[in-house]
Formats: C-alpha cells, structure tokens, sequence
C-alpha cells in the first residue's frame, strides 16, 4: 500500500511540473517568439525519465505541444502590429522543407546522437545571444 502512494504522489508532482512548464512555455514563447519548445523537451524529459520512451518521441510531442502554442502567439503579434510579412515565403517555403526532411531523419538517427544535436544548438544557441 505504501509504494502505491508513493507512485501517486510521483505521478503528481510529474503533471504539476508538466503544467508549470506548459505555463512558462507558453509565456517565453509569447513573450520571446521562440524557447518554450526548448523548456517542454526539458519538462518531458523530466516527466518521462525512467520510461522506455525514446528522445525522438519527446521531441515529436514538443513539436505537437509548441504548434498551438506558436499560431496563438503568431495571432496576437499579428493583432498588435508586430508581424511581419514581408519576405514570408522567404523563410516559410524553406523551413517547411526542412522540417519535412528533419522529421524523416529523426526517425533514421540513433536517439542518443539526436539528444547531441539537441544539446548542441540549444548551446550554440546560447551563446550567440550572449555575443550579439
């Protein structure tokens, strides 16, 4: 009986983290345009820890979460004034082509090589906002 309570309470200290980094995810990617796909890979990976589910999965269900969350985001900076359009297709037409080609290599890579590649740009990332 003991480990069951255990268990529930685990399970539910995972949710309430999960709410709060769905919160503040929210929140960075509206206030910022971009980061709170970065903070759910961190709350999944946290909530997730354990299970046998794969880096990719988590990175999939980031994308899913952040999809709402962008076109909300999109949608108020639009109302405000602040979204360009100028040079869209510029930039859409071929990041659309690549997240087609990076969602067909996600399933290619090894999962450990993927979780390098994450760590890495979210580094390189990191660092040319501190210099710039």
């Amino acid at each position: 009986m003991g480990g069951k309570i255990f268990s529930e309470g685990k399970l539910r200290l995972k949710i309430a983290v999960l709410i709060m980094f769905g919160v503040l995810s929210g929140f960075v990617n509206g206030l910022l345009g971009a980061g709170g796909g970065i903070l759910i890979v961190y709350a999944l990976n946290y909530a997730l820890k354990g299970s046998d589910t794969d880096n990719r999965d988590i990175y999939a269900n980031a994308l899913c979460v952040m999809l709402p969350i962008s076109a909300v985001s999109c949608v108020r900076y639009a109302f405000a004034g602040n979204l360009s359009t100028e040079g869209f297709a510029v930039y859409a037409i071929p990041a659309i082509a690549g997240g087609i080609v990076g969602g067909f290599l996600l399933s290619k890579l090894k999962a450990s090589f993927t979780k390098k590649l994450f760590a890495a740009l979210v580094i390189w990332s990191g660092i040319i906002l501190i210099i710039k």
